[in-house]
């Protein structure tokens, strides 16, 4: 992948004050540093995985930059549960086809009567009723779309083309996904950009978490080698593989231990009892153990020895960035946005997806090799602070709002390329 098929934002001359220039030539609203916006972040999904996750920590990010935000949500759903914890406004709304006349009418309402200064989708199923509703605003703010999922089908038909027109700017999570877009959806180059999820690296920071005290909490021997596996139990993450290599393993190295965290989403509880059901054998043994969905990540990294990812395709990977935040070595299948975020024998292993024997393989080579596992820990932190700061990541997005403000200050955020597979 050459350095200029990702496209980034960020250095040079910076975005915000370029805007702030040019509006001053145009007697234009000034946007500078110190601009607080507006914002309605939408996400309606009902599940509770890496989607809905990062939607609530924009939230978080930005509101603790100063912004006004509200969330937009599905009503009782995990998320809008989340939100309220962490302190979030949100707007509880059914996006039911059914459902649309009142939603439109509350959402016109709720728009004109809060002076939203931006609207940000973070699932691209919300844009229709969202763009229905901000046309017919006087303000009419621009629309921003996150886009962290693929589509495997062409959005070029007359709905689609009236539905992207209205869409300000596409942010993809990824390179993959970038591509997608472009590849799927009636949408210029010059509105689609790749930002790169972030992690705090505060709180990510291994220096900050004592690794015996979380192994007791999770009841793993001060001695014990662990490999875990950390995410929603759902089809295609790889825990039909994670188990089978585990098995592999255990038959060479029977005192290795292999441990789960996450739990099935809205619709996955099935999918979840047949995981548990596959681990049985294993479980009895005390050789795997399931610990269900836990909030303390950075404690449950500490107590790792190596993090495998033997997703089946993944539009990014938070997973992975919070693990090599830890400087916790990894293994990884070496699909899709993977790809963007692990390099191959520099940070981690890739191996194919789909491949128990081969992950088993990749992850004996790290149990034998404690100077390669401290290797790639120490590599994957720098790669971290490079691309995916949270910091970092938020200012940026900042930068973007400040682009969507302005649409005529063309320049006032340009894409910094940064290759995105070069060394640490």
């Amino acid at each position: 992948m050459s350095t200029n098929d990702i496209k980034r934002i960020g250095s040079g001359s910076h975005p915000i004050l370029e805007a702030e220039a040019a509006q001053k030539k145009r007697g234009a609203r000034v946007v500078n540093e110190t601009s607080k916006y507006k914002i309605l972040q939408s996400c309606s999904s009902r599940s509770w995985g890496g989607l809905e996750m990062q939607a609530l920590l924009e939230c978080t990010q930005l509101k603790a930059r100063g912004h006004d935000i509200i969330l937009l949500c599905t009503p009782k759903s995990r998320l809008e549960g989340e939100a309220t914890r962490a302190g979030i406004e949100t707007l509880p709304l059914e996006l039911r086809y059914s459902n649309y006349p009142m939603v439109l009418g509350a959402l016109r309402k709720f728009l004109t009567s809060r002076g939203t200064d931006i609207v940000h989708a973070q699932i691209s199923q919300d844009l229709s009723v969202l763009v229905a509703t901000a046309v017919f605003v006087p303000t009419s703010p621009p629309i921003v779309l996150t886009k962290r999922v693929g589509s495997f089908i062409s959005k070029k038909d007359p709905f689609h083309r009236w539905l992207y027109r209205h869409v300000s700017l596409v942010v993809a999570i990824s390179e993959v996904i970038r591509k997608n877009v472009l590849d799927t959806c009636p949408v210029d180059v010059s509105r689609v950009v790749t930002l790169f999820d972030g992690v705090d690296l505060d709180r990510f920071d291994p220096s900050r978490v004592d690794p015996k005290a979380a192994r007791r909490e999770l009841g793993i021997g001060e001695r014990d080698f662990v490999i875990g596996m950390v995410g929603r139990i759902s089809p295609g993450k790889g825990h039909e593989e994670f188990l089978e290599a585990a098995s592999i393993i255990h038959s060479s190295l029977p005192e290795i231990k292999f441990l789960v965290v996450g739990e099935p989403s809205y619709g996955e509880e099935d999918y979840g009892k047949r995981i548990l059901e596959n681990a049985k054998p294993l479980a009895s043994q005390g050789v795997v153990t399931f610990r269900g969905f836990r909030a303390d990540i950075p404690n449950v990294m500490a107590a790792l020895d190596v993090l495998a990812f033997p997703s089946h395709a993944e539009a990014f990977g938070d997973v992975l960035i919070e693990a090599m935040a830890m400087r916790l070595p990894v293994v990884s299948t070496n699909c899709d946005g993977v790809l963007d975020i692990v390099i191959d024998g520099e940070t981690g292993i890739q191996v194919p997806p789909r491949g128990a024997r081969a992950l088993a393989n990749a992850l004996m080579l790290l149990i034998q090799d404690n100077e390669r596992r401290r290797l790639f820990g120490e590599a994957g932190r720098q790669r971290v602070e490079k691309l995916f700061d949270l910091r970092l990541r938020t200012e940026k997005m900042e930068g973007l709002y400040a682009r969507v403000l302005n649409p005529t200050a063309s320049s006032a955020t340009r894409a910094e390329t940064v290759d995105a597979k070069s060394s640490v």
